[in-house]
């Protein structure tokens, strides 16, 4: 765990775009020689099991050799969509190959129709930008150069991407001199047990854990708004089947292949599902590859979970948050009181581009924001935070401006966001950013705005996602989830609003401490105090008013039972 997290900060800290240095799009991890995963940084939980599908298919087509660095984002063999570019290294030991080191960033562009490479509208893989199939960049440590001119040549910010190439490389140097410092300390074959070991503690940890749960079948549906080309809604089914340990996830009844960009390759759709489930059980438990031995995946061919190429989907992200959470809900039925109320369960990402002032060239920003987690039975859902797959942080307000003719005017929770309840969902995020010069593009691909995360267990649902565009001339146009390339100009506003998480349990059992709280800091308003919560404050003070608030909350009650 200590050199993966090493090559992660040194990723980090040698990235060129604000994506990977800023936004910690990015995952590095180690794998044994045949691919299985041994450790991965503490980044992006999408990452989980995509890595390990990649390095899988890599070990099993390659002669890998030393000095050998092999480089891909073709998503129908080993990768996740065409931004997520892979690095693999493969690590030797005293002649024999002991691990393969791997390293994957966003990139914030690898070409296509859209800047950001992120068309919501794209109709199979060719629209969406550069496809690299697994191709050795190095081969025995000798630089295949026109690799890399190759892919210079079809992105529209060569300098930032492949300066993040770069980085995944240096990322995947520090793992392989850390790997082999170990097999110096230990000797490679007795490394090899202890890491088999590892595996098989991590397997046994979540069968333990996953047995706890009353054997049986639960089931939930959860929904995307579209696909970019249709306004029909993503309908994701799931049926999660618990047996002693075991864990096997249907997607029977999911929609079919879709013609725009979300749907989920095969590597994704692993890692929402093994994600989903480390989420059930001790969080303690080492993560590598025996933790996915528990988990079997039924999926129905030529469906939104199992596209066929050549399927467009490079806004699979959105698709793979919406099946964790749909999975999460559905163990809410083994769960009982210990339910979770639904996560805003998407992502909220945009594209914008133009010409840099006085330089030239140009420029793109990529960036996204999360929303409000759920409620819980033990605390408040947590506020514009990442969903399930993503751990990302949201750009500095700093390096946004420095970086782009950008200005940044509001970033701010949005009050009463989130869904009500005994815990209140998190709330989610207002961000209004303005276009300062020239004339550019603007693609936005978000979900979320036909239906809020659900509460539970009486808690309300939060509220859903908004968009627009403020132009210069004060005009307020409100944009959907998906639409690409928008025209964007000097004095326009680009708002975006995420989601908030539901509500655990009825509003009315809040505790009016913690209401009071939400009140003063702007979290919730004062008629959401009174009609929702059921609380009633003395004048101005915001002095509790105990008897009154009795009244009110009995009133309440009794209105809602019909009486």
């Amino acid at each position: 765990m200590s050199t993966v997290r090493e090559m992660g900060t040194t990723l980090m800290r040698t990235a060129y775009s604000v994506v990977l240095r800023e936004q910690m799009d990015c995952t590095t991890a180690l794998f044994d020689p045949g691919g299985q995963l041994i450790a991965q940084a503490d980044h992006v939980p999408s990452h989980q099991g995509t890595l390990s599908f990649a390095a899988r298919w890599v070990a099993g087509n390659f002669e890998m050799k030393p000095g050998d660095i092999v480089i891909l984002n073709h998503p129908y063999r080993g990768g996740t969509h065409h931004p997520d570019i892979m690095i693999f290294r493969a690590i030797f030991f005293e002649g024999r190959q002991v691990a393969l080191a791997g390293a994957l960033g966003h990139q914030i562009d690898v070409g296509g129709r859209s800047p950001g490479s992120v068309a919501t509208d794209a109709r199979d893989v060719f629209e969406e930008g550069l496809i690299i199939p697994p191709l050795k960049l190095y081969r025995e440590g000798r630089l295949v150069e026109e690799v890399l001119q190759m892919i210079q040549a079809n992105i529209r910010v060569p300098e930032e991407t492949m300066g993040d190439i770069r980085a995944e490389i240096a990322a995947t140097s520090v793992g392989e001199q850390r790997y082999v410092e170990l097999c110096e300390k230990y000797g490679a074959a007795r490394l090899a047990r202890i890491v088999a070991d590892l595996l098989d503690h991590s397997e046994a940890m979540m069968r333990r854990d996953l047995a706890r749960y009353p054997n049986g079948t639960y089931r939930a549906t959860g929904f995307m708004d579209g696909d970019g080309v249709s306004d029909d809604m993503v309908r994701i089914e799931v049926a999660v089947t618990l047996e002693d340990g075991a864990v096997t996830i249907d997607f029977a009844g999911s929609s079919p292949q879709l013609k725009g960009p979300f749907n989920c390759s095969l590597s994704s759709v692993q890692a929402a599902c093994y994600c989903a489930v480390r989420y059930m059980v001790d969080p303690a438990i080492l993560q590598n590859e025996g933790c996915y031995r528990p988990v079997e995946i039924l999926l129905p061919e030529r469906s939104v979970v199992s596209p066929e190429r050549p399927a467009p989907l490079s806004g699979r992200f959105h698709t793979l948050e919406r099946i964790a959470t749909t999975i999460v809900q559905a163990f809410n039925g083994a769960r009982g009181s210990e339910a979770v109320a639904n996560g805003h369960g998407h992502l909220t990402s945009f594209s914008t581009s133009g010409r840099k002032p006085g330089s030239g060239g140009t420029f793109v920003l990529f960036e996204y924001h999360g929303g409000g987690w759920g409620g819980t039975s033990r605390c408040d859902g947590l506020d514009a935070t990442f969903g399930l797959m993503a751990n990302c942080y949201d750009n500095p307000v700093e390096a946004i401006e420095m970086s782009y003719p950008l200005l940044v005017e509001t970033y701010a929770f949005i009050p009463d966001s989130g869904g009500a309840g005994k815990h209140r969902g998190g709330l989610g995020l207002c961000k209004r950013i303005k276009y300062l010069e020239g004339s550019g593009a603007f693609t936005n691909r978000s979900d979320a705005t036909k239906f809020g995360a659900a509460g539970v267990l009486g808690g309300l649902d939060g509220r859903p996602a908004r968009h627009a565009l403020k132009r210069a001339d004060g005009r307020l146009e409100a944009l959907p989830s998906k639409v690409t390339n928008l025209g964007i100009g000097a004095g326009d506003v680009m708002i975006l609003e995420t989601a908030g998480g539901g509500g655990y349990g009825s509003p009315l059992d809040r505790d009016p401490r913690h209401v009071l709280a939400d009140l003063a800091n702007g979290k919730i308003t004062e008629a959401a105090s009174r009609e929702t919560y059921g609380v009633v404050f003395h004048g101005s003070d915001l002095s509790l008013d105990e008897a009154a608030t009795e009244r009110r909350r009995t009133y309440l009650r009794t209105r809602s039972a019909g009486g």
